[in-house]
């Protein structure tokens, strides 16, 4: 029975988080859930039990798995995160971290936007980025040169401007920021800006000595 009730418990909780972190309101929840307002409060405090089918419901509505929505893996898509222990766990080089950040980012993006332009400007945002790091390491002779078409000059700078288009179309993007995510919650997201910008600083203060 309570174990039952811990179980309860967890579902409420993410399910609540889900929906701050989409930024929308419980009525507007539950309208497109299918249910009352009372009803999806009942849900978020752990009051009542809800059904499979509506856990399906959610799962399919905030880009989840059902797993993630019971509690039983940290894990919201369901890619086994295993692959990342091959990866180094040196500080200074953390390849993991980035897999994590970057997966992520992505799960926060596919579960908190119903936006198809936003979740395609993402997509397209860390694809180019990843190619043109793909071109700097074929520079380098860490991967085969044979794997692109376009000429590695050429694309380096294709690559740029194809980044740069998708920065601008940022500007486009609504902003909702203060959602209710709750940012004194630890995650790889936190590690990842620290390193970022402390990079940014760093350099900056390289190229603009005091």
């Amino acid at each position: 029975m309570e174990k039952n009730k811990e179980k309860i418990t967890k579902f409420a909780s993410v399910l609540s988080q889900l929906r701050k972190e989409r930024g929308i309101s419980q009525k507007k929840a539950a309208t497109e859930l299918g249910i009352s307002q009372a009803l999806l409060s009942h849900y978020e405090k752990g009051i009542r039990e809800c059904g499979l089918d509506f856990i399906i419901r959610c799962s399919e509505y905030y880009g989840v798995t059902t797993d993630y929505l019971l509690g039983v893996s940290e894990n919201r898509n369901g890619i086994d995160d295993n692959y990342l222990t091959a990866f180094s766990s040196d500080k200074m080089y953390s390849v993991s971290m980035l897999s994590k950040a970057t997966k992520y980012l992505l799960d926060t993006v596919s579960a908190s936007s119903s936006d198809t332009a936003e979740k395609s400007f993402v997509y397209d945002y860390y694809l180019l980025t990843l190619y043109r790091g793909a071109l700097t390491l074929a520079k380098a002779g860490i991967i085969p040169k044979e794997l692109f078409k376009i000429d590695y000059s050429v694309a380096k700078d294709l690559a740029s401007a194809a980044i740069a288009i998708q920065d601008a179309k940022f500007v486009l993007i609504e902003d909702r920021s203060r959602t209710g995510v709750d940012s004194s919650q630890r995650t790889v997201l936190n590690e990842l800006i620290e390193e970022a910008e402390s990079l940014i600083m760093e350099d900056l203060h390289t190229y603009i000595p005091e």
